[in-house]
């Protein structure tokens, strides 16, 4: 994890981290959860770089409008939300056990939000075959690759 997570540990459940040989939706070995990494100084480059969007809001200094409310923090909506490599699609890993957390609260309002704005979010619980892109035409299941040795995963064409 980088930067100011505070109490969430969200991020260390739901991803892979092939470095730990760590499967996504399991607690890492080196998780002190609601606390931190345990290994923080030697962490891989991955968790180093990560960082969801409640975190990336919350380094906005020069908008602190723009920052995602205490609601929205992850270990709190139970709902991981982060940008992919594709500006228009958001990604929104559900905790495992809470597959629906992202249909109410803050995070149902976030994710209105985002489709309003034109942003697609693709949602779903850790390493899914099967995840529902919201969008302004609605919802639909899209099916998606094993994930790789790295935890990618990528939707397949139909």
């Amino acid at each position: 994890m980088a930067g100011h997570c505070g109490s969430c540990t969200a991020c260390c459940r739901v991803f892979a981290i092939p470095e730990f040989k760590k499967p996504a939706g399991k607690w890492c070995t080196h998780c002190a959860i609601g606390v931190g990494c345990k290994v923080y100084a030697e962490r891989p480059m991955m968790c180093i770089e990560y960082q969801c969007m409640w975190l990336q809001s919350q380094e906005r200094i020069a908008n602190p409008a723009s920052r995602l409310g205490p609601e929205l923090r992850p270990d709190r909506c139970k709902v991981v939300f982060s940008p992919t490599t594709n500006p228009n699609i958001i990604a929104a890993i559900t905790m495992p056990g809470m597959e629906n957390a992202y249909r109410s609260g803050a995070a149902a309002a976030l994710i209105k939000r985002l489709v309003a704005d034109g942003v697609m979010v693709a949602v779903g619980p850790p390493a899914a075959r099967h995840q529902t892109l919201v969008s302004k035409a609605g919802e639909r299941t899209v099916s998606m690759t094993e994930p790789d040795a790295n935890g990618m995963q990528w939707s397949i064409k139909s």
